[in-house]
């Protein structure tokens, strides 16, 4: 499907140039970074999103060459422009201070 490879393209390029992958795109860190860093927070949604945040600050965020191959039913299911839509008001929501309990809860509704 065109569209799915057209997410994937963009999710590539968001996660090499920005630095922004998200927990089902596979992250790898040391263990001791990970405590360090204190594990991730206890959340109901964006608990991947909020730990890259702090991974960041400490220095640059590297993608690995090797692929990871993640499920497309919550795309194929939703469309993609839901689901699009849907993951950018979770981002939007989240720093806008909204709690994360209630992005948790528009997220699982839509």
């Amino acid at each position: 499907m065109l569209g799915l490879r057209l997410i994937e393209w963009g999710v590539n390029w968001r996660s090499r140039f920005c630095q922004l992958p998200y927990g089902d795109q596979a992250i790898f860190l040391r263990t001791s970074t990970f405590q360090a860093l204190g594990g991730f927070a206890v959340l109901p949604i964006m608990e991947d999103f909020e730990l890259i945040q702090r991974l960041r600050r400490l220095g640059k965020v590297a993608i690995a060459a090797g692929a990871v191959v993640t499920s497309g039913r919550r795309w194929q299911k939703l469309g993609i422009l839901k689901t699009t839509l849907i993951n950018q008001l979770a981002i939007v929501g989240y720093f806008l201070k909204v709690p994360p309990e209630r992005i948790a809860r528009w997220y699982r509704r839509l």
